[in-house]
């Protein structure tokens, strides 16, 4: 049964500020989606994109039911307002991607690129995976969510601009079109955000507890950071063999990265 609990004022703020910015950052995503050439047939990669963001809304909610604080998941009002701080959060947090080297409205809208349209589904859904690990475990108020997802989500950032800067995967997407590459980013971006949203997930004591608790459950992130700088660098595209394939190239390593990125979330198991 939903508790029907007041929200305070500053959460009434919060709650306005976040549907102000859900509505304006996702009308301009779906915009730059639908700026492409309109006689142009292969608008799949653009279709498919759009699908994702509803369908990682989805999922928060399902993580915030399962795992957010008692009075969250037990009260439409709170879970309404999480819900909408994460819509906000995601769509705020795509306005970074294009620095990272793709771009939703010139690799997936204009030129219809599906590898630059797998990996911005993978970083759409690592991002919210960032933020919904900041709402799992009991705490005081909004403002701890804003601080533990915001942990998560920085690092998550970082480890892609390292990524970026030592091996190019962007180059690989956005110019070679490498679907591969596409697949393998898209799982690390999958993979990083479940790793650092376990890192971040429990109960809250205190800001230095929560770096802690990153640092002790999270330092895997590092391993999958270097093992995907490697894969870049192993399997990206050359003038030899400017096509890798799909499977051996790209979806196995994929596969490795995510399921040894759940494997150690379902070792440490719930959250304290």
């Amino acid at each position: 049964m939903l508790l029907a609990l007041p929200l305070s004022e500053d959460e009434g703020l919060v709650v306005v500020l976040s549907i102000a910015v859900w509505v304006v950052s996702w009308i301009w995503w779906y915009w730059e989606l639908g700026t492409g050439p309109k006689l142009r047939a292969e608008r799949t990669a653009g279709q498919a994109l759009g699908i994702v963001l509803p369908i990682a809304l989805v999922l928060l909610y399902v993580i915030l039911r399962r795992w957010a604080s008692f009075d969250v998941k037990n009260s439409a009002e709170y879970l309404f307002q999480y819900l909408a701080l994460g819509a906000a959060w995601v769509g705020v947090a795509l306005r970074m991607v294009p620095w990272l080297g793709i771009s939703t409205r010139d690799d997936v809208a204009e030129r219809t690129n599906p590898a630059a349209a797998v990996a911005l589904a993978g970083a759409l859904l690592g991002i919210m995976l960032c933020y919904a690990g900041g709402n799992v475990g009991d705490g005081p108020g909004w403002w701890v969510v804003v601080f533990s997802s915001g942990l998560a989500t920085v690092a998550f950032f970082l480890a892609w601009a390292v990524l970026e800067s030592l091996s190019q995967v962007s180059d690989a997407i956005t110019i070679d079109r490498d679907l591969a590459a596409g697949v393998r980013q898209a799982a690390f971006c999958v993979a990083q955000g479940a790793i650092l949203a376990r890192g971040v997930a429990g109960d809250w004591k205190s800001a230095g507890e929560t770096v802690g608790d990153l640092a002790a459950h999270g330092w895997p992130a590092l391993v999958v950071l270097a093992l995907a700088i490697l894969l870049e660098r192993a399997l990206r595209p050359t003038a030899a063999e400017p096509r890798r394939s799909l499977v051996v190239a790209g979806v196995v390593p994929g596969a490795v990265l995510v399921a040894g990125a759940l494997g150690w979330v379902a070792w440490l198991g719930e959250a304290a």
